[in-house]
């Protein structure tokens, strides 16, 4: 599907939503006090990002978002490639991460804000370790995938191991890490502001926590459509280097596809 009329069918999806949101709150088929109607709650966003502290608070999430994506790559990649390439470093660690990927990340709040306070800090380890399992668990199947034909081959050119990782194996893990980290990335974001939200730390988190408190439901509102719009940016942003850093593999794919 050519990309202007992928973009002309999301926004005309998206326009949809919205006169349906409009629609039923309007109706009266739900209470304006539980969902108000889009057009109030998108003029409420404009007053919103008229003012400086919602940008501000912005900043920190993304942040703290940024800072936790980081952590997840720089830990989940190397140790998916380890698990994924060394069978006993798999067959140890493999009851240890089914475990820890099953844990309640959130229910892990108590404690980490016993050891750490209501902190930015708190919140990008707390999501570093929620949202990093997609990339490790992608990155370990991806590593699994290489064909022992393009290893073999590796051996036949005397390549050595440092240079079949980097010119074999992390070419044919590089789509399971991408679609790993696309999905990690909006974990990042929810788990950021769902911790903020929770916690009152720094961020649009603590701003829905006042406004909560304070009774304003419709800022709430508001600010819950800036995080999607906010993850909806971050997606296609990431899409875009997907396309240029990955253009190889797309190419090949299609190539398959018209064979």
């Amino acid at each position: 599907m050519a990309p202007i009329r992928r973009t002309v069918l999301g926004g005309l999806g998206a326009a949809g939503a919205l006169a349906v949101w409009e629609l039923t709150s309007r109706s009266g088929l739900v209470p304006e006090a539980s969902l108000p109607p889009a057009s109030a709650t998108l003029r409420r966003l404009a007053v919103e990002l008229s003012h400086a502290q919602t940008w501000t608070q912005t900043g920190c999430t993304l942040a703290q978002a940024g800072v936790a994506l980081l952590l997840c790559v720089v830990i989940a990649v190397p140790l998916g490639m380890l698990i994924g390439r060394v069978p006993v470093v798999e067959a140890y660690t493999r009851s240890t991460v089914n475990f820890l990927r099953s844990v309640p990340g959130l229910a892990l709040i108590p404690l980490f804000v016993l050891f750490l306070g209501a902190r930015p800090s708190m919140v990008v380890l707390l999501t570093a370790f929620i949202a990093g399992w997609p990339l490790l668990i992608a990155t370990i199947e991806g590593a699994r995938s290489v064909e022992p034909v393009s290893l073999d081959m590796a051996r036949s050119f005397r390549l050595g191991r440092t240079r079949t990782l980097l010119r074999v194996v992390v070419p044919a893990a590089s789509p399971f890490i991408v679609t790993g980290l696309q999905l990690t990335t909006v974990v990042t974001l929810l788990v950021v502001v769902g911790s903020e939200l929770i916690v009152s730390a720094p961020g649009l988190g603590q701003q829905m926590a006042v406004a909560n408190a304070g009774g304003d439901g419709l800022s709430i509102f508001a600010l819950s459509v800036w995080t999607g719009v906010l993850g909806v940016a971050v997606n296609v942003a990431l899409r875009c280097v997907e396309n240029k850093v990955m253009g190889w593999h797309h190419a090949a794919t299609s190539n398959r596809r018209n064979s």
